[in-house]
This record gives structure tokens, C-alpha cells and sequence, in this order.
């Protein structure tokens, strides 16, 4: 407080505001420190340093002195020895640092004044003491704390005059002059070694600092580097997670939540089985190789159209993909798209030389139940119901109507007016239900011809499969036969019949009206309903 209310510092704060440009703040401000608050951070690791080369040398002073003529005082060599030797042997740890401390002032503010001041008495008239008071009094201001310094060079040099005058008193007006002459180079020495004990401070605090800086940085940028290690060996995980479960089931466990606790619930959904056709027979010529290409590379078609409708991709089994979707609408517009991209697909095959790829999509929809399915050590999360079935029979079917894709009527309701071109092409039943199931094809993915033809025929099929279903074979095979006159050529195929469910239906009716195999005791007992007995 006194040094601020000076008019020496606020003069000094004009000229570091001024040329404050030139001047690095924190070097002023750790300066600062170092003049009023030194806290031993680079002198207390010399102090020890100090003690050995003491210990060593000191003594040795005695002898190089007496042949130099010097008088000494061995008594006094004695005890500066004891004192070093303290200083070296002082216990280690941090409760006897600031006791070490205090023994180090104190060492030196008797020590030293008393030591000069005994040998400049003992030699008076000499000039051992010029050569001698610029080592003692440099260190005493490099090794003291800035703060005591001036204890040291008065009251430590006050108690040697008292000793002097004790013993010689009174004293001569040379030993006067002489005390004052060295009073003074004390003061100039001391000073200097302490600017440049705050120099030394102030640069090994910057060190100490700038080393710290430097490892900090160091363990932020390998921290860093492991955070971004972590992270990218997280989301690789992620993704083979992704790609392995369902994105249902990876929302849940992106969201923190247990998949196996999941509580089984009832939903309102529509279900898709797509399959392909005589597949063992299509890739039996295929190394294990080429068949992993050629389904990954099928099922990415197949499969991007049902996430694309909002759909989910419930299970890949084989050369099937089950779906599921909220409501047939969406199911319906992912089977046709998935339909138009096999036909790109089956185009490259044409040109290549391959075969093309069939395959038939069942969907159906109900009331299903979504459950974790299976034993303690392997898991699915799926569907089960009557509509899950249901599909899997209609697709397993389309094969034996030879279309692309049949669904229930539930499906047609949810097309609302768009329709999305279908026609009804049976009535059946499941084996073990009661429901009688209206199936419907859907085919609005085909060319235009096709379906100008099959919408311009749907009041005839309509007809003609009344007809079916009320035991009037005859009349209902006239009207097939009449249909398939109609049919426009396949684009590919010019044997290919594009309307094979008139085929299908004619067969039936051909076998109805077969006297010798007893049609009409068939006829009377069949119930009006195809009956599915297996999948």
C-alpha cells in the first residue's frame, strides 16, 4: 500500500502503460511477483546446490587464505561448516520446506554480516574484504527473498557492528570508513544479485509455464486423438449394428433403452413376403462367392424400396424379405417399385445373358403381435398373427397363379380411389380359419398394354369368377377362353402368355367338368372356397 500511494509508482505505471506495446503483460505481472511475493520457486532448488559446494569449499578457504597471509578464525570456519551441513541434511517433504526456509534466512542473516564483518576486523588493514564482499554480498541477494533483504543488510550488519565495537571499541576511524564502504558495496552487490535472482525467477516460472503449456497441449491433442479414435470405432460399430437389427430396435438402443425389456404389443400392420422363384435352380452354377454378390446386390433393390415407403425390413430368411408397414397403401407402392426395379435389374441380365430373376410378394394386413421372440441366448424382435401367415401363403402362391403380386382385400381398402390398378382373381380360405379371404392382384407396375388389357377385362374376370365360385364351370370357362383372345404378346416372349391366370382358371374348370373322375359328386361337395392346407 505505501508503494502505491508513492508518486515513484504511479510514474512507473505512466512509462509501462506508454510503451505497453514493447512490454509483454505477463512478464510484467510474473516480474511483479517475483519482487513482492517470491514464493523460492527456482531458489530453493539451489539452496541444497549451494550447501554441497559449501561444505566442500569453505573450509578449504581457510588454508588459501593463511597462504595468502590472511588471519582467520577457525571457530568461525567451524560454524559456517555446521550450517551448511543443516542445510544439506534438512528432511525432504513438503511439511519441512517452509521450516528449511526460515533456517535459511536466518543462516544467512547472521552468518554472512557476522563472517565479513570478524574477517574485515582481523585483517584491517588489508583489502581481503573488497575482493570478498562482491562474492558474499551477490549471493546473499541472488539466495534471499527480496522482502528480506533489507533485514539482512541492517539489522544483520547493526548486530556485527555491535560485535566489533564489543570488541574493539573504540574504533578507529579507518575501521569506520571501511564498515561504511562496505555497507555500501553490500547494498550495490546485493541488489544487482537480486536482479538478477528475479530475472532467473521470473524466466523459470515462464519455463516451468511454457513446459506445462506444452504438455497440456500435448495431453489435449492425444486426448483429442483418443476422443476421435472412440468416436469413429463407435460409429463404426453403429453401423454394423444398424445393418445387423432392425432400425426399430437400433433407435432403442441409440436412445439408451433395453431392448429386452421390450413389452410385446398389438398392432394394426401390414405384412410383405417377397421371395424369389426357383432360386436353387437359378444360382446352383454360382460359387458360394458370386451367390453372396448376387444377393446382397438383390436384396439392396428389394430392400431400399420398403424403407423408402416408410416401411421396415422385419427379417432376411434365405431369398425371402419379410416387411413390414403401417398400413397397405404404403406396402402396395413398395411392391411396385421394388417390381419395377427388378425389371431394370432383369434388363442387365438380358444384355449380360443370364437368366432373368422371378419373384412373387404376398402382402396381407391384421392385427399382429410385436414381441422379442426366442431363448435366453439369441433373441428376435418380429411379428406373429394371422396376418403374417396369410402372406407368407399368398407369396408362396404367386407361383401357382403365375402372377407378381397378390394381396387381401384389407389392402385394397387402404388404396382408397387411387386403386392403384387390381383386379380379383380368388376367393379362399386358411386351413384351420373360418375367414373367407378375397385375393386381389396387383399390377400396376406392368407395361401400359398390360394394363389397359387387364383394366378393360376386370368386369369380365369379376363375372367369370362369380360364375367359378357358383359351380358354373362351363359358362365361366367360355368366358376365360373369351378373355385370352385378348391378351396382348409378351415383350420378351412371344410363347409367354402375359395373362397366365387364365390358364390357371381354364385348367380348373377343365378338371370340374371331367365326367370320369365323378365332377359331379365333387362339384356338390365343394364348399365355393379354395382352401390353402399348406403354406
Amino acid at each position: 500500500m505505501l508503494l502505491r500511494d508513492t508518486l515513484l509508482f504511479p510514474a512507473i505505471t505512466v512509462m509501462i502503460d506508454r510503451y505497453r506495446r514493447y512490454l509483454s503483460k505477463d512478464f510484467m505481472r510474473q516480474a511483479w511477483s517475483a519482487v513482492f511475493n517470491l514464493d523460492y520457486a527456482f531458489t530453493s532448488s539451489f539452496i541444497r546446490m549451494c550447501g554441497v559446494i559449501g561444505l566442500i569449499i569453505y573450509p578449504a578457504f581457510h588454508f588459501s587464505e593463511q597462504a595468502l597471509g590472511y588471519k582467520d578464525w577457525i571457530p568461525l570456519r567451524i560454524a559456517c561448516t555446521l550450517l551448511c551441513m543443516g542445510m544439506i541434511f534438512w528432511p525432504r517433504g513438503e511439511r519441512w520446506r517452509k521450516p528449511f526456509l526460515w533456517y535459511w534466512e536466518i543462516c544467512l542473516f547472521i552468518l554472512m554480516p557476522f563472517d565479513q564483518v570478524m574477517v574485515f576486523l582481523i585483517n584491517p588493514n588489508d583489502s581481503y574484504w573488497a575482493s570478498s564482499n562482491v562474492f558474499w554480498a551477490l549471493f546473499l541477494g541472488f539466495m534471499t527473498k527480496s522482502t528480506w533483504l533489507p533485514v539482512h543488510l541492517f539489522l544483520g550488519q547493526g548486530l556485527a557492528f555491535l560485535v566489533a565495537r564489543s570488541l574493539a571499541s573504540p574504533l578507529p576511524d579507518a575501521i569506520l570508513h571501511g564498515l561504511l564502504a562496505q555497507q555500501l558495496s553490500i547494498w550495490a552487490t546485493a541488489c544487482t544479485g537480486q536482479c538478477l535472482k528475479i530475472a532467473f525467477e521470473v524466466f523459470h516460472r515462464r519455463g516451468i509455464s511454457l513446459a506445462g503449456a506444452n504438455a497440456r497441449a500435448q495431453e489435449a491433442e492425444a486426448r483429442e486423438a483418443e476422443i476421435k479414435a472412440a468416436y469413429s470405432e463407435l460409429k463404426r460399430r453403429e453401423e454394423v449394428i444398424r445393418r445387423f437389427v432392425r432400425p426399430s430396435l437400433f433407435e432403442e438402443l441409440a436412445k439408451g433403452s433395453d431392448p429386452t425389456e421390450f413389452r410385446p404389443v398389438h398392432r394394426d400392420l401390414a405384412v410383405m413376403f417377397c421371395d424369389i422363384r426357383d432360386f436353387t435352380h437359378l444360382t446352383e452354377v454360382l460359387s458360394a462367392e458370386e451367390k453372396q454378390t448376387f444377393l446382397n446386390h438383390y436384396f439392396s433393390l428389394m430392400t431400399a424400396p420398403i424403407l423408402a415407403h416408410g416401411g421396415e425390413v422385419d427379417k432376411i430368411m434365405g431369398d425371402c424379405v419379410m416387411g413390414l408397414f403401417p398400413d397397405g397403401k404404403a406396402a402396395v407402392a413398395a411392391a411396385l417399385d421394388m417390381r419395377l426395379s427388378l425389371q431394370d435389374f432383369n434388363r442387365e441380365m438380358y444384355a449380360q445373358g443370364k437368366p432373368k430373376i422371378r419373384n412373387g410378394i404376398g402382402i396381407a394386413k391384421g392385427r399382429v403381435m410385436l414381441g422379442n421372440f426366442g431363448s435366453f441366448e439369441k433373441l428376435d424382435r418380429t411379428v406373429i398373427g394371422e396376418a403374417v401367415n396369410i402372406a407368407a401363403r399368398l407369396e408362396s402362391k404367386t407361383k401357382m397363379y403365375n402372377l407378381e403380386v397378390v394381396v387381401t382385400e384389407d389392402i385394397i381398402r387402404d388404396l382408397g380411389d387411387e386403386g392403384m390398378h387390381h383386379r380379383w382373381i380368388d376367393l379362399v380360405q386358411v386351413k384351420g380359419s373360418s375367414r373367407r379371404l378375397k385375393l386381389f392382384e396387383v399390377y400396376g407396375h406392368q407395361p401400359a398394354a398390360v394394363r389397359g388389357y387387364k383394366d378393360g377385362t376386370r368386369g369380365k374376370m369379376e363375372k367369370a369368377l362369380a360364375l367359378y365360385f357358383q359351380k358354373s364351370f362351363r359358362d365361366a370357362s367360355r368366358m376365360f377362353r373369351a378373355m385370352l383372345e385378348e391378351v396382348p404378346p409378351h415383350r420378351h416372349d412371344a410363347d409367354e402368355l402375359m395373362d397366365r391366370l387364365l390358364d390357371y382358371y381354364i385348367a380348373h374348370c377343365e378338371a370340374w367338368n371331367d365326367d370320369a373322375k365323378g365332377a359331379w359328386q365333387r362339384i356338390e361337395s365343394w364348399e365355393g372356397v379354395h382352401v390353402f392346407y399348406e403354406k
